[in-house]
């Protein structure tokens, strides 16, 4: 009995981590190998070029770190990554795998979200969130960055929001408006949920909130993100500090 459990573990893990021999196609274009059981061509290529533009603004980014892409909606792997860590999420980045986990339109550059309630937003945003998820990983290791161990919520997600949400422009100027943004999204809305991007698509508020401190602090304050993840004051003193700074900024 103890065996066949342990076979099982071990067959299931295979799966998760290794999941290219379930799909029968394969495209593979600059950094990322894509995984479907449909056939993906070119039209795939911009949306790729995009994360790559929003990654590599990252001191994460590594030019030889590979990507497998998997395009999982009504698959095996997705009903065995929901058995395994349960349903909900879009998207979900494991070592250098990323699984997507809903439907999306390629052409046009949508990713079709169910969870907390089904929305529409970008494709590219959602790859290159998860790629970052997996720099993370990369550079600072399984032992700290893992489901079980990692760093405060809002800074384990707050810089894949602050790169694959990247504002062009006065960034001094925008981050005030976000983070008045913010604060009526508080007000009016209840619960953890909120909503981050005109789709209207929702996110545990600690990614918006978690989104403006780092970019607070590697904009403004001008840390890196080791130094977000070395720093020792509280979140309730990041934000606070934050908030006074917006203050004494004018509305333009």
């Amino acid at each position: 009995m103890l065996i066949t459990i342990l076979l099982f573990v071990i067959s299931l893990a295979t799966i998760i981590l290794y999941p290219q021999p379930l799909f029968a196609n394969k495209l593979q274009y600059r950094q990322f190998s894509v995984y479907s059981n449909n056939r993906i061509g070119n039209e795939i290529h911009p949306v790729l070029d995009s994360v790559l533009s929003l990654i590599e603004k990252s001191e994460l980014y590594d030019s030889s770190y590979k990507v497998d892409l998997f395009l999982a909606y009504n698959t095996f792997l997705n009903k065995m990554d929901d058995k395994v860590f349960g349903k909900g999420p879009t998207a979900r980045s494991i070592d250098n795998n990323i699984v997507i986990k809903v439907k999306i339109n390629i052409n046009k550059n949508f990713i079709y979200s169910t969870f907390p309630r089904p929305c529409q937003q970008s494709f590219a945003y959602i790859i290159a969130h998860e790629m970052i998820h997996s720099l993370q990983m990369h550079k600072y290791g399984i032992l700290k960055f893992n489901p079980f161990r990692h760093p405060e919520m809002w800074k384990l997600e707050g810089y894949p929001e602050y790169i694959s949400r990247n504002n062009p422009g006065d960034s001094s100027f925008i981050l005030k408006k976000e983070i008045d943004r913010f604060i009526e999204l508080k007000r009016m809305q209840k619960g953890i949920w909120i909503t981050v991007e005109e789709g209207g698509c929702e996110a545990p508020e600690y990614y918006y909130k978690g989104r403006l401190m780092t970019e607070y602090l590697m904009n403004i304050r001008k840390f890196s993100y080791d130094h977000v993840l070395k720093d020792n004051h509280s979140e309730e003193e990041i934000y606070a500090e934050m908030l006074e700074w917006a203050n004494r900024r004018p509305i333009l």
